[in-house]
């Protein structure tokens, strides 16, 4: 669980600290390890991989391959934020770089990144530009997820074109949120705010981030004079582990919404969400019996999701019911 109280053990001494979570990404976890040492020119850095078990012999090659970069090697998976805790109280930068694994350096970005926000200093978060694998821009969403987005996502009518059109209509650097697959923090924003929640194991921790430094009045900035190469999806569609990843986003956002949403919208959505994953089991049934059956439809799946759905523990009532008697009824935020 993330302390709200947190202080580093050690001065910075250098201009950044990059660090990578990994589990079971070797292949394109060397990419972007041989981007960054290309790529990152002009200022002092590090590089701290935590790894989080990985069973492909990404802690041995890494070991051969970089013997600059500082390697945690986790003896079991402890989650995203989790990983990244370990590698905040490890760090020895000014400024922290969160990387995913699945992203490449095309250009000196944290060079300029740094510059920007030694000139900028009012921004605590920084987010670059993202692109896909032919340098077309990637939709990248800006702003805080209301309930009614939820809705959409839960039902899968969110359209990801409105957001690249949101972008285009963007005047000013300051935003709300910014993508997780790389962004830097200052390192002062965690003795304020504490370090990631490690209530998420996967998915949404960047939102809770940017909110949590938004309410400590800090500012986060959407930098768009670099950017960097995402392959969408690599470093978490793993067949042998794409149930554990729809299980545990699916867990990340109940977790968000009791953090965040009124009472009367924690109980549209995990309604809404039974609605979907029954509607999801007939379907899931119906394909079984025919033998077509994927990992994201799989029958056991929408059994273990829709009893899930149905879980809501005493403590989570609990609290649910004191921000319902604090909150007005029909809040969006």
């Amino acid at each position: 669980m993330a302390s709200p109280e947190f202080k580093f053990s050690q001065p910075a001494v250098i201009d950044i600290s990059i660090v990578v979570v990994s589990f079971n990404t070797r292949e394109i976890l060397l990419r972007c390890l041989s981007s960054v040492q290309k790529h990152t020119e002009e200022i002092s850095y590090e590089v701290i991989v935590i790894d989080n078990a990985s069973e492909d012999g990404t802690v041995e090659v890494v070991t051969k391959k970089f013997h600059d970069v500082k390697i945690i090697e986790n003896k079991y998976n402890r989650g995203f934020s989790a990983a990244n805790n370990q590698g905040i109280i490890l760090s020895k930068g000014r400024k922290i770089v969160f990387l995913n694994p699945d992203t490449i350096l095309t250009e000196n970005s944290f060079k300029k990144i740094n510059t920007y926000m030694q000139a900028n200093p009012e921004f605590s978060i920084l987010g670059c530009g993202i692109t896909d694998q032919s340098n077309r821009p990637c939709p990248i969403r800006l702003w805080e997820d209301t309930p009614r987005d939820a809705v959409l996502k839960i039902l899968d009518l969110y359209d990801l074109s409105l957001e690249l059109k949101k972008m285009e209509e963007m005047k000013a650097n300051e935003v709300q949120v910014i993508s997780g697959c790389c962004f830097v923090a200052e390192r002062e924003l965690f003795e304020l705010i504490g370090l990631m929640d490690e209530n998420y194991f996967l998915y949404n921790e960047e939102d809770d981030l940017c909110r949590r430094a938004r309410q400590g009045g800090k500012k986060i900035c959407f930098f768009q004079e670099t950017s960097v190469q995402h392959l969408h999806g690599q470093s978490t569609h793993q067949d042998n582990h794409r149930e554990k990843v729809i299980v545990e986003a699916y867990k990340s956002n109940l977790y968000f919404y009791s953090k965040y949403y009124s009472y009367f919208w924690n109980l549209a959505l995990r309604f809404l969400y039974k609605i979907v994953f029954l509607a999801g089991l007939f379907r899931s049934a119906f394909r079984h019996l025919k033998g077509s059956d994927t990992v994201d439809d799989s029958l056991s799946l929408k059994v273990r999701l829709l009893l899930m759905s149905r879980r809501l523990n005493a403590s989570d009532q609990k609290e649910l019911k004191n921000q319902f008697d604090q909150e007005d009824y029909f809040s969006l935020k």
